[in-house]
């Protein structure tokens, strides 16, 4: 055999191997993904904040979602404790993102750079508090990065680069996917060519069908701060969201 033969039929393998393990990724990160296809979701929890050492007061979150007929993400959240935000709602639909004030009552439509901006204060932005049912797996190209042990479990390491066209993707994620049941145990978020925060969720309960957490932390990794959310209640299906919910019209009528 020819060394130009052999390098073309090693060339051919390597190629091969490659395909294999994107269609690997991109299978993998779909079935994690099913945690995001449960329609109708509301829940409720309790969001509390660690800032250089000092807890401040637990924020209480009522949350609903529910797809758009053209499949894009609606949520709406409104905090009702502590007194200080009470009435403050976020409601996302698609690209677009307003917020109601619970100072003023004002309602305000914020830029779609704004959906990256802190919300109520958190390591959680918009985007990530309020585009729950959009999966991962219709934002960003998988690459298959290794395995590793996260938490004494076996993950499967996987690196997302946003699809062309996703303005409010990150700039790259690393995530880490249990071997042995595909739910996302760490989602590392890199912006500006650097990673800037972690998100570790445990406390996984069946939850129609699937293994839902119910705490999840985010940490910042450029400042001293953390923010966890426990779920208390969270149901699929629920007949508790109305379409009504998903407008500005609704937004005032909070208070």
């Amino acid at each position: 055999m020819t060394m130009k033969r052999f390098l073309l039929i090693f060339s051919s393998v390597l190629l091969m191997a490659v395909t294999i393990s994107a269609q690997d990724a991109a299978a993998i990160l779909s079935d994690a993904d099913r945690i995001f296809e449960l329609g109708n979701v509301h829940s409720r929890s309790t969001m509390s904040i660690t800032r250089s050492g000092r807890a401040q007061a637990p924020q209480v979150m009522e949350g609903y979602e529910s797809d758009a007929t053209d499949g894009s993400a609606r949520s709406l959240t409104i905090f009702t404790d502590p007194p200080r935000v009470d009435g403050t709602a976020y409601l996302m639909m698609g690209d677009d993102l307003w917020v109601r004030f619970s100072s003023t009552g004002r309602i305000r439509k914020m830029s779609s750079s704004a959906k990256k901006n802190s919300a109520a204060g958190s390591d959680f932005s918009y985007a990530d508090m309020g585009e729950g049912s959009s999966s991962f797996s219709t934002q960003y190209d998988p690459a298959y990065d290794g395995e590793e042990r996260i938490n004494g479990v076996n993950c499967h390491r996987l690196v997302l680069s946003p699809r062309s066209g996703e303005r409010d993707a990150y700039e790259k994620l690393v995530v880490w996917i249990a071997k042995e049941d595909n739910r996302y145990l760490r989602i590392e978020y890199h912006d500006k060519g650097a990673p800037v925060k972690v998100m570790d969720l445990e406390d996984f309960r069946p939850v129609g069908g699937v293994n839902y957490p119910f705490h999840i932390t985010m940490r910042s990794l450029a400042r001293d701060s953390e923010s966890v959310i426990e779920t208390e209640l969270i149901e699929f299906d629920s007949p508790k969201v109305e379409e009504r919910f998903f407008t500005t019209a609704y937004l005032e009528t909070i208070r």
